[in-house]
């Protein structure tokens, strides 16, 4: 029995579609269908110090995103830096955070829309001369100084409620300031800060913030006339 030339040249074209079948499924599989690549769990940076405390009774208790606020040339020895940070109870009862840091003289929970309390200014008294009598002469008493003002906010104490938190920042209103550090901070180094949860005690370390905005640019390089420049010109 003879076979038709043009059985075999079908037979041919099926097997070679069936080889290019094959060849796109497996590039499919390659790339991860059906499977999870491997940038699906990439997660962008985060500017700030995490950290987490196990509470006794289950639970924890958490501060996230801590960060000095941005100073381009540092903070000097016995200045005051701001602290920017969040903290989070996990947990089914209320807590109460204090904050210290032995990197500074004290940490301050300041508040600067709260209304100072009226100061009241001693004014002077007239009193008579001792003599029975005889028509006194008012004798203004001394003055007394006004109280030296109080330092900026209070201790940092905060309460937070079951399954709460509070974020404490420039721009939310409350912030905790470290005064009179004890050693400069600058973006080469960080400050201890201590979180005592009701007497368990958490200690992450506050570096710089990054600038919100590009730092300035030096000034333009300007070659020498006939010579290269060593560095690329500046260009806007």
């Amino acid at each position: 029995m003879t076979r038709s030339k043009f059985g075999t040249r079908r037979r041919a074209v099926l097997l070679a579609g069936l080889a290019v079948a094959a060849s796109a499924s497996l590039l499919l599989t390659g790339c991860g269908s059906g499977q999870t690549s491997s940038t699906a769990d990439t997660v962008p940076a985060i500017d700030g110090i995490d950290a987490d405390l196990n509470a006794p009774d289950g639970g924890t208790y958490s501060v996230r995103n801590m960060t000095v606020d941005f100073k381009a040339d540092g903070y000097a020895t016995g200045s005051d830096a701001r602290l920017a940070l969040a903290l989070y109870n996990n947990t089914s009862s209320p807590v109460t955070v204090r904050v210290s840091s032995p990197g500074a003289e004290s940490v301050r929970l300041v508040n600067p829309s709260a209304t100072p309390s009226p100061v009241v200014q001693p004014t002077a008294t007239a009193t008579a001369t001792p003599d029975a009598g005889a028509t006194g002469t008012p004798t203004p008493t001394t003055p007394t100084a006004p109280p030296a003002p109080a330092q900026p906010g209070g201790p940092a104490e905060i309460t937070i409620p079951p399954a709460g938190f509070v974020q404490l920042n420039q721009a939310q209103g409350n912030y905790l300031l470290l005064t009179g550090l004890t050693g400069d901070l600058n973006d080469g180094n960080s400050v201890p800060v201590v979180f005592d949860f009701n007497g368990q005690q958490l200690t992450a370390n506050a570096g710089l913030a990054v600038p919100l905005s590009p730092l300035p640019r030096g000034p333009k390089v300007v070659p020498d006339e006939g010579h290269e420049a060593d560095v690329a010109p500046f260009q806007d």
